[in-house]
């Protein structure tokens, strides 16, 4: 068995937007024994192999973690000199650190390793960091991109860039297995409404009774990790227990306030923070803003309402509008962003929405014409089919920038995204 695949057989990497630190964690790294490390170092370097004598220099490591990573995957030794003598590192819990540092802060899109540490009799020890390709094209964070060439790196050409890009679609935040979640953790009644609901024909009359674990994996909603099968972050997200989803994703919450004038800076009514799966932080939230606005499919005449009715101040939304923009406010959240809360914030004359996101591909502007790339395909077709039990608006944003401006006789405003956050605001009509 070559170098370059030891081990990498029983790996089952993240994407690129999971939490870094709770994959390394969560996954123990592959041991490697004294033998087949003397093993490894009798060949020297090559493509897949570079040897430190120490860890020095940042730049210039981080500079061969991102060669190996877009190569075919490797590993970079610390404490083995150039003759392949081990000398040993002095520190390696620190080298283990500032390794996991470069990989998380420096490289973009992260990689994610295995780090080992490896003791010999003579008391020396070594640092070994072993990475996948399974996430290429990395640059540096001033767009500088590397490969692998024999035993050494070089930047890389523009068509072998292109080449690189050109390779199939990276797994998404979604699709990434939930290592400490179990099937328990599923609400099953909700799993399987939306099941039979969905497809009536096959699961109306069957004798395979409710094969929750190899249905969930079916759609794509669960991932296999040797002989267990575990819900991915999507589909803990739609089918988690109410009470089990803020364990393994705490940032599966909503902030939702209403203030008693027209900024944040006016005296707070009410605030309450939700927290449980797709199903109820959705319904939580419309239960929230219907306590305080009025929803109408049509813009009421005055005439149409009551004296009392014109006195309270109480905005009214276009229903339409409204609905699609919780809906996109969830579905299109960025759910690897953990330092931020999703915030709904009620004013007297409007409603804020405002949401963890990164920039998009395209230019934020395209996303007024209807053009975008979904990041939660899969959570996005369970999540607006009708057989997940909500009813939803469908036309997306440019359907909710015409119905809202259109009812409140003003456009709505936002549409951007600083800090990684998403804001938008609806005006709301008295």
């Amino acid at each position: 068995m070559s170098r370059k695949r030891s081990n990498h057989s029983r790996r089952y990497p993240p994407t690129t937007e999971r939490s870094y630190h709770e994959y390394l964690l969560s996954v123990p790294a592959p041991t490697t024994s004294r033998a087949e490390l003397v093993r490894m170092l009798r060949g020297g370097e090559d493509t897949y192999l570079e040897l430190k004598v120490k860890f020095s220099n940042v730049e210039k490591l981080t500079a061969e973690i991102i060669a190996l990573a877009n190569t075919d995957g490797g590993a970079l030794i610390f404490g083995v000199n150039d003759q392949l003598r081990i000398e040993g590192v002095d520190d390696p819990e620190k080298i283990e650190a500032d390794l996991r540092d470069i990989c998380s802060a420096q490289i973009q899109p992260p990689v994610f390793p295995y780090i080992k540490k490896v003791a010999f009799d003579n008391g020396r020890r070594i640092v070994m960091l072993e990475i996948e390709s399974h996430r290429r094209p990395h640059h540096t964070l001033d767009y500088k991109f590397f490969l692998r060439d024999g035993s050494s790196k070089r930047e890389t050409t523009r068509e072998e860039l292109a080449e690189v890009y050109g390779e199939a679609p990276r797994l998404r935040f979604e699709q990434i297995p939930l290592l400490k979640a179990k099937l328990r953790d599923i609400d099953e009644s909700l799993f399987w409404s939306f099941v039979r609901g969905a497809n009536p024909q096959e699961w109306t009359q069957n004798d395979r009774g409710f094969p929750t674990a190899q249905m969930l994996h079916d759609l794509g909603l669960a991932a296999r990790i040797n002989d267990e099968i575990l819900p991915t972050f999507g589909g803990m997200l739609l089918f988690g227990l109410h009470e089990s989803v803020p364990k393994f994703i705490p940032q599966a919450q909503v902030a939702l306030t209403r203030f008693g004038g027209n900024n944040s800076q006016a005296p707070i009514v009410e605030q309450q923070k939700v927290q449980g799966n797709l199903l109820w932080l959705f319904e939580s939230t419309m239960r929230f803003i219907n306590r305080y606005v009025d929803l109408w499919e049509v813009r009421p005449s005055r005439k149409a309402l009551t004296e009392e009715e014109q006195q309270f101040s109480r905005a009214n939304y276009q229903q339409t509008a409204l609905i699609e923009a919780v809906t996109n406010f969830f579905v299109h959240r960025d759910w690897s962003l953990t330092e931020k809360t999703a915030r709904v914030n009620i004013y007297e004359d409007s409603i804020e929405f405002l949401n963890p996101a990164r920039l998009p591909e395209l230019p934020i502007s395209s996303l007024r014409y209807g053009i975008s790339q979904a990041p939660n395909p899969r959570l996005k077709t369970v999540f607006t089919n009708r057989h997940y039990g909500l009813s939803l608006a469908h036309g997306g944003l440019p359907m909710l920038l015409a119905e809202a401006a259109s009812f409140a006789r003003r456009a709505p405003e936002g549409l951007t995204i600083n800090g990684q956050e998403f804001r938008l605001k609806m005006y709301g009509w008295k």
